[in-house]
């Protein structure tokens, strides 16, 4: 039996990139995004459809789910008390809500695998900057689940999440493009303030989406890989 993966968010460069990464460890992709792709099979689904996971199995084998990898999200911008409330409750469905929903549907084909459950987090749970509260909060809540759904799915299911940084991608590009500064600028000013010289692509990320759903991590669970070129530990008052 083939394995399979359930990747949200698929369609955006991070989660193609994954979705390309479990096709050449040998998955069948099931794909989840508002946005159709050749990863959804050019159907759109909505992470806040009461129906996704009946439409989804109806669509895919899910038989042989072995992964669920949550990379949608959503990103509003604006100071905290400018936020407004469909757009806070939006965040948390598709960031957290949406994400624990997901794995209860399919928990029966994951737990019947010894699955794993992959989060894609952000360093904006450990680290942030004004303006995207709304994001950092639930991203930290994300983190939250993560470390209790590991306790709580044990020993038949492994949790973990991937914490990237600066990734050349869709929302760090949806923010910067939102500046007044020229893209390239910031992406070099942020590169700067990189130890390894450089913002992350979307296949760093996948990389070690790959390695936490492997075998090669069978005794990991409740735990995040930072993949930021080493950002958080650079201290941000400190200047050249």
């Amino acid at each position: 039996m083939t394995k399979a993966v359930i990747i949200t968010g698929v369609s955006g460069g991070i989660g193609s990139a994954i979705a390309q990464q479990f096709v050449a460890l040998g998955f069948d992709v099931i794909g989840v995004d508002r946005s159709p792709s050749v990863w959804t099979g050019s159907v759109s689904y909505d992470l806040a459809d009461s129906q996704l996971s009946i439409k989804l199995r109806s669509a895919f084998e899910t038989s042989g789910l072995a992964c669920v990898v949550h990379a949608a999200a959503e990103q509003p911008i604006g100071l905290l008390d400018c936020v407004r409330e469909e757009d806070w409750d939006r965040t948390f469905l598709t960031n957290i809500t949406s994400l624990d929903r997901l794995v209860r549907a399919f928990l029966p084909e994951l737990s019947a695998n010894k699955g794993s459950v992959v989060v894609i987090g952000s360093v904006h749970s450990l680290v942030s900057r004004r303006g995207i509260a709304p994001y950092a909060i639930s991203k930290a809540a994300a983190e939250g689940w993560v470390r209790s759904a590991a306790l709580d799915y044990a020993p038949e299911v492994r949790v973990n999440s991937v914490m990237p940084g600066a990734i050349n991608s869709g929302k760090l590009l949806e923010f910067l493009e939102s500046s007044e500064q020229e893209l390239e600028q910031i992406i070099d000013k942020l590169a700067s303030r990189t130890p390894l010289g450089r913002i992350g692509q979307p296949e760093d990320v996948a990389h070690a989406v790959g390695f936490l759903a492997s075998e090669a991590a069978s005794f990991i669970t409740g735990q995040t890989i930072v993949v930021d070129g080493g950002a958080t530990r650079l201290l941000g008052t400190e200047v050249d």
